[in-house]
């Protein structure tokens, strides 16, 4: 009977796997290598590896990273050799090595090495990655992705974009709606690699890099169209919006050069670092047909064209000095400073309207970077240990600050002056921290860390150099943590961390964003309403509270528990943020029934929290009894009109894996996967006071908005039959779907969108995909 039962489950057995071949897709990888870690080092073994994979639908989300965006078959290579004379019972020094992966997607890499250990080697590689970013977006105009000019088709007519939505974008012919076609959007970088060392003698060495990055495609962005220019009959609509592709036709070039020594008790390397950025295009373009009357242009019509500037090239030059000395050996000290320049000097755009005056024909911008730091160590007994630390960092903005007339995007003269602020800031951190070993097993970490930080503007144009409401803060943070190993299977940990930031603040500050056009600013506090203080900045006292648990409950069984909670409170602001909470835990376990058989789950579930505070109307006019004075922050009337929000994240992921080997006789392994997320945002704003509107419904001011919600399931099913010592078959199968809502792509779709914007008709990324695959892999030696 029991020879009979082992027959059968075998048989049972191979029907599942037969199968699961028929509808199964080994993700696209290089299959594990045979053997330990040391006979990889000294006989390493080389493989090849093709197959085919099958997609079911279409879907840019589900391929966002991974090049499977597209339904059909895949091409699956993958390919490691490596050889030279150090390898096997070689007696020399040199080796070689080529590998490619993921050959047949978007994703694909290819790199190769050679070297005489010890004396020299080089390398090179590349490698390909496509950000799938939508599948859905539509568009009228004309253009391919990736260019810069978009234009409207010939006939297609204007529409009221002063009129109510609904007879406006959400009213367009069908002639409009007819010339809407679907474009595929996305950004592909490719990415080349040259390196390569040399090593004079033992204390002396070379080494130096090159990388060359391309970027195309395009990002979507949004472009609004100035108002107040006559078209053949009518005036062109203010700020109506067209989503453009805007094209990221970039080249970067980095390059690293390090020269390094190391002595018996000490080691110094100096370095530099160059980058260039180039923009293949200086500007982007598209055409608005939205007029602030009922009228329309007399055929052929000539639409407004709305130009913006895209990413200006740029440089970026850095030395650095790095090193080590050992005193002794309980005491270290390392180090570092660097220097760096960052330039920009494109043109600026002109011959267009909307441009008055330019004082000079480029930025000439120029921003000085410097680091230093210091660490010391000092092991001052078998039980103690001590460290310090410094680090400066600063940013010096040495541009030069001019004052540039404009038309505003609303229309009207060119009345509007804005001044470029060389915004700068410098950050130094002091810490000290120490572990003490109390006894076996019990060990007490104390860490405490200043930080200063100071921002300013160098040399406004307009005299105005107080352009910052916070120009400096101080924080201390103090932090205690607690390990204890109870017993050789059980380890805990616990840890409290306290942090104040105390910030200083100039609510007189003439900011850059109004006020500088004139000899006498009508705005201070950066345009907020007294009380309100960015959180970014506000003086904030932070509590944070961290806990694990790990515990090897048998020879097969390991459980982990960790937990963090942290309480931020921004005690100085009336207005703005008032405080912020996060939690979050984590459940693991892990049982092992079986040599290199496992069953593994986990847990995540991650809460926040930010409560804010603010006003609907307040004054920000100076004084009205005195004539042309300048606005004070004193003369402010604060708002008395309240209204309060949450804004909440809810996170939980839930997941189950296993593996098991050992199967037909030791020639199959099937690894399997399984897992759940469920993500919500959620935002609800309380009024202080009565709002009419409140009680319409089609208005969404008060109350809760709709939830965002996202839920993704997948499903994954991997495994490899070994035909021979050299052969085996990989087969796997993956399934994933993907629910989301969202109340954004609301807005983008025709007969939902706002009077002035043309619509996308962009959808959220749900989809339910399956992928197939199976692969022969080949190793040999």
């Amino acid at each position: 009977m029991k020879t009979r039962s082992e027959k059968m489950n075998v048989s049972v057995l191979s029907l599942a796997v037969q199968g699961a071949l028929a509808a199964m897709c080994a993700t696209p990888m290089m299959a594990a290598a045979d053997g330990d870690d040391v006979a990889a080092l000294t006989q390493p073994t080389n493989t090849i590896e093709v197959g085919a994979a099958y997609q079911s639908k279409d879907s840019a989300k589900f391929g966002e990273y991974s090049g499977l965006n597209d339904k059909g078959g895949v091409f699956i290579g993958n390919f490691s050799v490596r050889g030279g004379d150090a390898y096997g019972s070689g007696k020399g020094t040199t080796r070689w090595g080529i590998s490619g992966t993921d050959l047949g997607t978007t994703s694909r890499g290819l790199s190769g090495s050679v070297s005489n250990q010890g004396k020299w080697n080089l390398g090179f590689g590349y490698d390909e990655l496509r950000h799938n970013i939508s599948d859905t977006y539509q568009t009228p105009q004309q253009g391919n992705m990736g260019g810069n000019t978009f234009t409207f088709p010939a006939g297609f007519g204007t529409f009221n974009g002063a009129a109510p939505p609904a007879l406006a974008t959400r009213s367009l012919s069908a002639t409009q709606l007819g010339a809407f076609h679907t474009e595929e959007i996305s950004t592909t970088r490719k990415n080349t690699s040259f390196a390569g060392g040399f090593n004079f003698n033992p204390q002396w060495g070379l080494q130096f890099d090159f990388n060359r990055l391309n970027q195309s495609g395009a990002k979507l962005l949004g472009v609004a169209s100035r108002g107040g220019e006559a078209a053949t009959t009518g005036t062109w609509r203010a700020e109506a919006v067209n989503i453009l592709m805007n094209p990221t036709n970039y080249t970067t070039d980095n390059f690293n050069v390090a020269l390094n020594w190391v002595g018996a008790k000490g080691h110094v390397t100096g370095s530099y670092f160059g980058s260039s950025f180039s923009d293949g295009y200086d500007r982007l373009s598209g055409q608005n047909s939205s007029l602030s009357s009922a009228s329309t242009c007399v055929a052929p019509c000539t639409f407004q064209t709305t130009t913006m500037s895209t990413a200006p090239d740029n440089k970026a030059h850095q030395w650095n000095l790095n090193g080590g000395y050992v005193f002794s050996p309980a005491t270290k000290l390392t180090g570092g400073i660097s220097y760096g320049r960052n330039t920009q000097n494109a043109g600026f755009l002109t011959g267009f309207t909307e441009i008055v005056a330019a004082p000079q024909s480029s930025l000439n911008g120029l921003v000085v970077t410097k680091h230093a730091d210091l660490k010391l160590t000092h092991q001052a007994t078998r039980d103690l240990s001590l460290r310090a630390g410094y680090k400066h960092n600063e940013r010096d903005n040495r541009t030069a600050s001019n004052m540039y007339s404009y038309y505003a995007i609303n229309g009207g003269a060119p009345t509007d002056v804005a001044t470029n602020a060389p915004y700068s800031n410098k950050k130094t951190e002091f810490e000290l921290a120490g572990d003490y070993r109390v006894k076996k097993g019990h060990l007490v970490q104390l860490a405490y860390t200043h930080d200063k930080t100071s921002r300013w503007c160098n040399s406004m144009a307009n005299g105005f150099n107080n352009c910052l409401v916070s120009p400096s803060n101080n924080e201390d943070k103090f932090g205690i943590k607690y390990k204890l190993k109870a017993t050789d299977k059980l380890g805990l940990n616990a840890g409290y961390t306290y942090a104040k930031r105390k910030a200083t603040f100039d609510h007189n500050a003439v900011t850059p964003l109004a006020g500088l056009d004139v000899a006498v600013p009508t705005d201070v506090n950066a345009q907020d309403y007294p009380g309100f203080i960015n959180h970014i900045y506000a003086s904030r006292k932070q509590d944070m509270l961290k806990a694990g648990l790990n515990w090897q409950a048998s020879d097969k069984l390991d459980l982990g528990l960790n937990g963090r909670y942290a309480d931020d409170k921004y005690y100085d602001s009336t207005l703005g943020v008032q405080n912020g909470r996060t939690t979050g835990i984590n459940l693991d376990a892990t049982y092992n029934y079986k040599d290199n058989n496992s069953v593994a789950a986990y847990w995540s579930w991650q809460n926040s929290k930010r409560d804010l505070r603010s006003g609907a109307s307040g004054s920000l006019a100076p004084n009205p009894a005195a004539v042309n004075a300048a606005a004070t922050y004193a003369a402010l009337v604060a708002p008395t009109n309240i209204w309060t929000n949450q804004l909440k994240d809810d996170s939980t992921a839930v997941g189950i894996n296993s593996k098991h080997s050992g199967l037909m006789g030791g020639k199959l392994e099937i690894k399997g996967d399984l897992s759940y997320s469920f993500d919500k945002t959620s935002y609800d704003t309380q009024l202080q006071y009565v709002l009419a509107s409140c009680a319409a419904t089609n208005l969404t001011s008060c109350g809760p908005l709709p939830d965002i919600k996202s839920r993704v399931f997948t499903f994954k099913l991997t495994g490899a039959y070994q035909l021979d010592k050299k052969s085996k078959i990989a087969f796997g199968y993956i399934f994933q779907q993907r629910r989301t809502e969202d109340y954004y792509y609301n807005t983008l779709l025709y007969g939902y969108t706002p009077n002035r914007v043309m619509p996308t008709n962009e959808q959220a990324p749900n989809y339910s995909v399956s992928l197939v695959s199976a692969s022969y892999v080949y190793s040999f030696k």
